[in-house]
């Protein structure tokens, strides 16, 4: 059976609206009935949409993300296609964080006892939700966690396994990703993740002062409890921009297990301070300047004539 070729695609719709009423062609043979329904009534003036829909999250596989953000054409991409990331790392050798830092150890050995590490993501997401708490209480009363937020952007939307929101702005500067198995998939999906929750946050340029630069970056966590990945996503020329750190591991059955945890939480917890900073980079304070300057002098002119 003959099937009319298709108008729409991954990335775009073709939307119609004549006289009031939109229309919603799915392929050719639909547009040449709607053209006709127009003729019918004799009213050609019509306006048309080109829509660009956005896929759920878990929709999003690796090599469609690579091309979605040119990062690599290949059907078969590795990670070497994302620019490295370097995440630096928090010291924890304050007292207080020390505290933080071993009831988290104690509260991993605890889940250990009776939920498996090697479980599916439900349980892994037990592991991972002790060390995001855990950050956040780093810098109490500044964050967050979301399980199961809702974020939309351009290219994806839905429900995120855990969102690290900025109290002091009420956005979202932060998105975990849980996998059991898929890595690959995990890190696509957390790119589109990070890049929603990013647009939300960048300014229109009619609400930017002149001389303002959107310099804001979202950070991703991408992980199966063990093996921890961190993503940074930023704005280049107007498009988003990723770097992906080599992963850390944890081996929760060694000696070394305190140093390891600590690595992942000083990196969290660097992760979380770099959030905290201004999302323009602004000259508002050099204009503020020039201003009081500027108008020292007119004071000095009226009272010098």
């Amino acid at each position: 059976m003959y099937q009319p070729p298709a108008l729409e695609n991954d990335g775009a719709e073709l939307n119609l609206m004549n006289d009031g009423e939109k229309y919603f062609p799915h392929n050719d043979q639909d547009l040449r009935e709607m053209l006709c329904i127009f003729i019918s009534k004799n009213n050609l003036k019509f306006t048309v949409f080109i829509e660009t829909p956005s896929k759920a999250f878990s929709d999003w596989t690796f090599p469609k993300v690579c091309q979605l953000y040119e990062l690599c054409e290949s059907e078969d991409p590795s990670l070497s296609v994302f620019p490295p990331f370097t995440c630096g790392i928090k010291d924890l050798e304050d007292d207080s964080s020390q505290v933080i830092l071993k009831h988290l150890i104690a509260e991993l050995n605890a889940r250990l006892k009776s939920i498996p590490i090697s479980g599916n993501e439900a349980s892994k997401s037990q592991y991972v939700c002790s060390y995001l708490v855990a950050g956040a209480n780093l810098y109490e009363g500044k964050f967050e966690l979301r399980p199961e937020k809702n974020i939309t952007g351009p290219n994806g939307h839905g429900p995120v396994d855990f969102a690290i929101d900025l109290l002091q702005t009420a956005k979202t500067v932060g998105v975990t990703e849980v996998k059991d198995e898929d890595i690959f998939k995990g890190i696509a999906q957390n790119a589109v993740q990070l890049e929603s929750a990013l647009s939300n946050r960048k300014r229109k340029v009619n609400e930017m002062e002149e001389g303002d630069v959107f310099t804001g970056k979202t950070f991703g966590i991408i992980t199966d409890a063990e093996k921890w990945y961190f993503m940074e996503c930023s704005y280049n020329e107007g498009k988003p921009s990723f770097k992906l750190s080599e992963p850390v591991t944890v081996v929760y059955k060694d000696e070394n297990l305190q140093a390891k945890v600590e690595r992942v939480l000083g990196h969290i917890a660097w992760l979380l301070e770099e959030a905290q900073k201004p999302d323009s980079d602004s000259q508002s304070e050099e204009r503020v300047i020039k201003k009081h300057r500027s108008s020292s002098n007119l004071t000095d002119s009226v009272v010098k004539s």
